[in-house]
Order: structure tokens, then C-alpha cells, then sequence
């Protein structure tokens, strides 16, 4: 899909994005306790989109628990700070005018007006100590750790995590 309309696409979803008490309880087929914990920190719009892609995932025929259960929470990184819809819009420009500039800007981050920035930047690895406190197993907090990059970058995943990697990618940009 053409990256600027994907994005404004995703503005807008983020703009009324809410969550059914319905889909919270149902969380607990996937999630023990302190896994929901996890999700239920995200902001509803992070939790609106995890759910999106869960559902996505579903009804492309996905099954496996571990692939499940990282769509739900592999957004959890971006609950360590108070990302507003300007943090993510400024982050998004920032990255398609230059992704070194913006690396660069995010990095030493670790408080401040910038903090946010920095969460949005690290959010996988982040996502991943999250996942791993919860008593996530390692395949789920592997997806989470690696869900933006490339498969190339991957190598150190097993062929299996590899296939449920590129699911969970292939939804993630629908």
C-alpha cells in the first residue's frame, strides 16, 4: 500500500479509535493476567490497533498462540511514555525526511520532551523486556523484539518464527 495513504489512514483510525468491554474480557483465552496488565496500559488507540491486527491475523486462518498473543502486545513498548497523536505524526515526518537524522534526535532520549520520541524509536526492544516481565515465552517476546525489521535481520530466528514473523509484519501493514 502507498506509504502516505497507509499513514493517513492510520491517523485517522487513531482519531475515534475505541475498545469494547467485550473484547477486553476476551482477552484472558490469549493473555494471563499480567500480560492484560500489559495491554490494558497501552493508550486505546494501541490497543484498538493491536486488536486490528489480532482480528486480521484470525481471519487469515492464524491459530498459533505465540503469534496471537505478540499481535496483542507488540505495541506494549510505546506504554512507557505519554505518546500523544503529535508525537507520532512529528515522529513519522521526522523519519521520511531523514530515518539517520531521527535516529540521531531519539537515541539519548532517556527523559524530557524528547522521552517520548525515544519510546516511539525503541518500542520493540522495550516491547520485549515488557513482554519478557509478563512471563512471556521467548517466541512471543522474539516477534515482539523483531516485528519492524526486515526479515534479513532476523537470521538468528528459527524458519517457524520466521513464517509467523512475517505474518504478523504482512498484517501489520494492512
Amino acid at each position: 500500500m502507498n506509504t502516505i495513504v497507509h499513514r493517513v489512514k492510520q491517523f485517522l483510525r487513531a482519531l475515534d479509535a475505541a475498545v469494547e468491554a467485550r473484547e477486553l474480557k476476551e482477552l484472558s483465552e490469549y493473555l494471563d493476567a499480567a500480560q492484560r496488565k500489559l495491554f490494558v496500559r497501552m493508550s486505546t488507540s494501541d490497543q484498538r490497533h493491536c486488536l486490528d491486527l489480532f482480528y486480521t491475523l484470525r481471519a487469515r486462518g492464524e491459530s498459533d498462540e505465540a503469534l496471537l498473543q505478540a499481535a496483542l502486545l507488540h505495541d506494549v513498548g510505546k506504554s512507557l511514555a505519554r505518546i500523544r497523536l503529535w508525537h507520532r505524526v512529528a515522529y513519522v515526518l521526522a523519519g521520511a525526511a531523514s530515518v539517520h537524522w531521527r535516529e540521531r534526535f531519539c537515541l539519548g532520549a532517556r527523559r524530557g520532551w524528547r522521552y517520548p520520541f525515544h519510546v516511539l524509536a525503541h518500542h520493540t526492544e522495550l516491547g520485549a523486556e515488557l513482554a519478557r516481565g509478563a512471563a512471556c515465552n521467548e517466541e512471543v517476546i522474539a516477534l515482539i523484539r523483531n516485528h519492524q525489521r526486515s526479515l534479513t535481520a532476523q537470521i538468528q530466528l528459527p524458519v517457524p518464527a520466521q513464517r509467523k514473523l512475517r505474518a504478523l509484519q504482512a498484517a501489520d501493514e494492512d
